[in-house]
């Protein structure tokens, strides 16, 4: 009699896997709420990323035209220049990446800094590195610190030509008398959801006033040549830094919109799963509670039955 009741109550006492239905659903329900956390973050940064973006490709439509190749056209207008055009070896670049100081913008950084290790691990000696952004010196810092000349990171936005002038002129600082061509290496916005890497190649002080000397076409008495040359010089790059920023702060935003959208999508994706996999859980938790309230009336019911034949 006394084992036949303890047979019964081992049939009755909890499973382990009840316990472990609890913790499934608990742990189902709080990766829910983080999902969910999540996708509303990815949504409100695609919307800030959009309402930038608009006015990045704002500004880069009113001034992606502006000393543009203005100098590059006066040497190429310039006949006597063409007929005595000096060729220059290069030995040394000083390679300038321009990335942000911000991630969560898709393979808008690392595909830059791809492009700059790739040329650099071609050739080492043969460049030096002036990095623009955050993500630009934290890559390359650790491979090639003996290349390094200076970093500039936080740049002041809205982009506009006097900041570029300021970033051009620490660029000419670097370029010291060993340094043959300035390299600027960039993304190019083409449209919001494709950018292409550009490199643009500018000429060192000493090739381009060397250059400027066959320049008669264009002669003035004021400003005096002496004088003219220098100031174009620093427009030269200037503009070029101007156009390459302008590019790449409407490619930053542009991808960054695009990576919040697919990250929200994928968040709506994974929620969803989850949210089924809940359903399923808590199913099979309410089956498992049905089955022992089942299990135990029909328990208890033999258990009667049995008492009433013993008396």
């Amino acid at each position: 009699m006394q084992r036949q009741y303890m047979q019964l109550w081992t049939s009755l006492s909890p499973v382990p896997q009840f316990a472990f239905a609890t913790m499934s659903l608990k742990t189902l329900k709080q990766r829910m709420k983080s999902v969910g956390s999540i996708r509303k973050i990815t949504k409100a940064m695609k919307m800030v990323a959009a309402s930038k973006m608009k006015q990045d490709v704002a500004r880069l439509e009113n001034g992606k035209f502006f000393g543009v190749e203005s100098v590059n056209e006066l040497f190429a207008n310039e006949t006597y220049l063409q007929k005595r055009q000096p060729q220059f070896k290069i030995n040394k670049t000083l390679l300038v990446p321009i990335t942000s100081d911000k991630g969560l913008c898709g393979a808008v950084n690392s595909t830059i800094i791809r492009e700059a290790r790739n040329s650099i691990r071609a050739n080492r000696s043969a460049f030096k590195l002036f990095l623009v952004g955050e993500k630009a010196y934290n890559a390359m810092i650790r491979p090639f610190p003996d290349l390094l000349t200076q970093s500039i990171s936080q740049i002041a936005t809205p982009i506009n030509f006097p900041t570029a002038a300021s970033v051009a002129h620490q660029i000419q600082l670097n370029a010291t008398d060993d340094i043959d061509q300035i390299t600027i290496i960039y993304n190019q916005f083409k449209n919001v959801v494709s950018q292409i890497i550009r490199r643009v190649d500018l000429l060192n002080k000493k090739n381009f006033l060397t250059n400027f000397r066959y320049v008669n076409k264009y002669d003035t008495s004021e400003p005096e040549k002496e004088y003219l040359q220098h100031f174009l010089y620093e427009y030269y790059i200037a503009s070029a830094i101007y156009h390459a920023l302008l590019n790449q702060f409407a490619s930053e935003t542009s991808s960054r919109m695009n990576a919040m959208e697919n990250a929200s999508k994928n968040a709506g994706e994974m929620l969803d799963k989850l949210t089924l996999e809940y359903n399923k859980a808590r199913q099979a938790k309410i089956t498992l509670e049905l089955c022992e309230i089942i299990s135990g009336a029909a328990a208890k019911q033999k258990t009667k039955k049995y008492v009433d034949s013993e008396i």
